[in-house]
């Protein structure tokens, strides 16, 4: 009795194996089966991802007749379901051609409108602060429309009237004196017109080089706010953290950093805005060298005897400034130029004049020296880098003797010492850990640190010099000429430009009103070289209470400008623009007399008026500069009105475009069709080469519109506006075969689950 239930029970575990086997091999079969199965669903689901796109390529291609392709650039909404409006492009065209120290330069901007839309295009550029804009054409075709000069009010009106009524239209105007704006209208569906602008413009020539710099770029300006200023706590003394001690400051700022100009391209979309570049030199003299400073350039000569200069790449991105120099031979340099012009009965002449050679060994005058350095987030990258070694190079030609001070400005404008201090080895480290701590970010408050550096007079028996180290990227440049000139007093202001496109405007007027001088330092391996050069200007007595005179008959008809003669430093010439009404040149007699002192020493340099080198453009310059000493009187609290009055007189007699003044093209044949919408547009700029998005507005929403997303995607944009969004959409394709990947995956592991359950029953239980 005891076996048979042992007996039943080997009978029944037999039975259990042999069923197990029997279905171990029908669930393999069965696997076998399905995987074959979704292997071919999944080859199946490839090939229907691979060819879905050619069997569906005719709809796409239907639908891209309706609605633009958009991959990036600038996009408004459209009132149109499912359409978007694509910005016009722009690219330009630039021919210099320098005679002696005169350029004439023409600038052709292309703007090709890519959408179905009939477009209003705007482009924002720059142009030298000296250049006498005096023409603009516009080309649709085969015809050419003049622009007209106007009052810029009436220049408006005229072009949106035109705009209005359908016609083509263009329009340029001055927003700063080297920043301008172009607006094209009614630029049809697949059209370019083409806008032609044309300047003269005197060349730079000091240390014994000449230098021709045409800007490409606007970089982005800072508006003010409330700034705050403190002083640094001296390099491992353990001081506590600075307070705020500048008069007004109320607490931590809290500025808006906004671009005055529009949009501005991201770092992610590359570069747009292409420039081809061509210059042809005639220099009246042998050249001992030729250098372009950040542009690849390929240079031939002539039979003319001429030198033509190209880009060796064809077209660049307008993302910094082309500087080009050329250095006479030594016998050929020049130490006076005297060019003329003559328009009606008047005779315009300009002259340059270079003392050197004169003052000898003298004793080196004690300085009080301020150095200004911008750590702004404009100056993020290279320009900061720049601008450390500079400070450093400066910090080196301090001398026992020398007093020295470095304030440091952003959001907060900090000073090393509250102070000058002596120059000494104690000092001198402390202010080459400060250097090497700097570091950029944040706003440009340039204005309190202004007022630091001024707020103290020289003392006698010192030179007190200011040395201001910046970009310039601020849009409130009136009030800080109007702080420079109030508070100047015996100082003198030097100012450097760092980066890839500085605000030259700012440089140069700063300067000027400073009574100092400008050097401009793009690229870090000129640092060294810049800095020496300003330095032994900067330690050698100057030129100083220069005056200029006429001597001869026509004296009393003569106009000069600049009225107020600068400084003058070794190297560096004084460019003088005249007026000699109802004189013509075949009449002028007498002789330019230049006067001034060196270390207490009388110096005098005489120029006959005869042999006079026939330039045409004098007279554009010397317009150029009037409108230039007129408007001077806006920092320098002369009535507004009166300032407007004379400005835009000089204008439109010289046909010159100015703050006050716009040259308007209008073409008469209506071109939009009634019932078609004009949308307006900006062309977004480039950032600067090395400029960081991110250091400049913050944060990358805050960067300015950057890419454009199908039309459900965006939001509400008025002018200029655009959705900036990354793009992170994923294909259909890779979608179904992950999918389907997936899935195989997900059925294999449930079959082999499976197939473990059948192989140990037990463990179920």
């Amino acid at each position: 009795m005891r076996n048979r239930p042992a007996r039943r029970e080997s009978r029944q575990d037999t039975f259990s194996i042999s069923d197990a086997a029997r279905l171990a091999a029908m669930g393999r079969r069965a696997i076998a089966v399905v995987l074959a199965s979704l292997l071919v669903a999944l080859a199946g689901i490839s090939l229907f991802a691979l060819v879905a796109p050619e069997l569906v390529a005719p709809a796409k291609a239907q639908t891209r007749q309706q609605t633009p392709e958009i991959v990036s650039g600038l996009f408004f909404r459209s009132e149109v379901a499912g359409k978007v409006f694509e910005a016009p492009l722009v690219g330009s065209e630039v021919d210099i051609t320098v005679n002696g120290e005169i350029a004439r330069v023409s600038v052709v901007q292309h703007f090709h409108n890519p959408s179905d839309a009939w477009m209003e295009g705007a482009y924002v550029f720059p142009l030298p602060e000296d250049s006498a804009v005096d023409r603009l054409t516009m080309t649709i075709g085969a015809r050419q429309i003049d622009g007209v000069i106007m009052e810029r009010e009436e220049a408006r009106r005229v072009y949106e009237e035109a705009a209005a009524e359908g016609k083509r239209a263009s329009l340029l105007s001055s927003e700063r004196a080297n920043v301008f704006t172009t607006s094209v209208a009614n630029v049809g569906p697949g059209e370019t017109v083409s806008v032609k602008i044309e300047y003269q413009e005197s060349l730079s020539y000091k240390d014994g080089r000449y230098s021709l710099r045409f800007p490409m770029v606007v970089a982005p300006r800072y508006s003010p706010g409330e700034a705050v200023t403190v002083k640094a706590p001296a390099p491992g003394d353990g001081a506590p953290r600075p307070q705020p001690i500048s008069e007004g400051a109320t607490g931590q700022p809290e500025p808006k950093a906004r671009d005055l100009f529009g949009p501005v391209r991201g770092a992610d979309e590359g570069t747009a805005n292409p420039v081809k570049l061509r210059v042809e030199i005639d220099a009246g003299r042998p050249l001992a060298k030729l250098e372009s400073l950040y542009h690849d350039v390929t240079v031939e000569q002539e039979s003319s005897g001429r030198t033509r200069v190209v880009l060796s790449d064809g077209d660049v991105p307008a993302d910094r400034d082309f500087v080009l120099e050329w250095q006479p031979e030594v016998e050929a340099a020049p130490e006076a130029a005297l060019f003329a012009e003559q328009v009606g009965d008047n005779s315009y002449l300009r002259l340059s004049l270079l003392p050197q050679g004169d003052s000898g060994e003298v004793a080196r005058p004690q300085r009080d020296l301020i150095f200004i350095v911008d750590t702004s987030g404009s100056m993020y990258g290279p320009s900061m880098d720049q601008a450390r070694d500079a400070l450093l190079t400066a910090l080196g030609r301090l001398q026992p003797g020398d007093r020295f001070e470095i304030i440091r400005f952003s959001d907060r404008t900090q000073t090393l010492f509250g102070g000058v201090r002596p120059f000494t080895a104690e000092t001198q480290r402390q202010a080459r850990q400060f250097i090497l701590g700097l570091d950029a970010e944040g706003g440009t408050e340039m204005l309190p640190a202004l007022a630091a550096a001024l707020k103290q007079q020289a003392e006698p028996g010192r030179l007190r010099q200011i040395v201001f180290l910046t970009d310039g990227a601020v849009s409130n440049e009136q009030d800080l000429f109007t702080v420079i000139h109030d508070r100047l007093g015996g100082s003198r202001l030097f100012t450097i430009g760092i980066g890839a496109a500085p605000n030259s405007h700012f440089m140069t007027k700063a300067a000027a009103i400073g009574r100092g001088s400008f050097t401009y330092i793009g690229d870090p391996g000129e640092v060294s070289a810049r800095m020496q050069e300003l330095f032994r200007k900067l330690e050698r007595p100057a030129l100083t209470g220069v005056e200029l005179t006429w001597e001869g008959p026509a004296a009393k008809r003569v106009e000069l400008v600049p009225a107020l003669m600068p400084d003058l430093y070794a190297g560096d010439p004084v460019a003088i623009a005249a007026r000699v009404s109802g004189i013509p040149l075949n009449k002028l007699r007498g002789a330019v007399v230049l006067r001034g002192e060196i270390a207490g020493q009388p110096w005098e340099r005489r120029l006959e008026l005869k042999d006079l080198e026939p330039a045409p453009g004098i007279a554009a310059i010397w317009g150029r500069a009037q409108l230039d000493e007129i408007e001077n009187g806006l920092y320098m609290s002369r009535d507004p009105k009166v300032v407007r009055d004379l400005s835009v007189a000089t204008a439109l007699e010289f046909r010159l475009v100015s703050r006050y003044t716009s040259l308007v093209a209008v073409d008469e044949e209506v071109a939009r069709p009634e019932g078609e919408e004009l949308i307006s547009s900006e062309v977004p700029r480039n950032l600067p080469e090395g400029w960081s998005p991110a250091a400049v507005f913050g944060s990358p929403e805050a960067a300015m519109p950057l890419r454009a997303l199908p039309s459900p995607l965006l939001q509400q944009a008025g002018l200029a506006d655009s959705v900036s969004l990354p793009q992170t959409a994923t294909p259909a394709q890779l979608k179904a075969l992950i999918g389907g990947f997936l899935l195989l995956l997900a059925l294999a592991l449930l079959l082999i689950a499976r197939r473990a359950n059948l192989r140990h029953p037990g463990d179920a239980a």
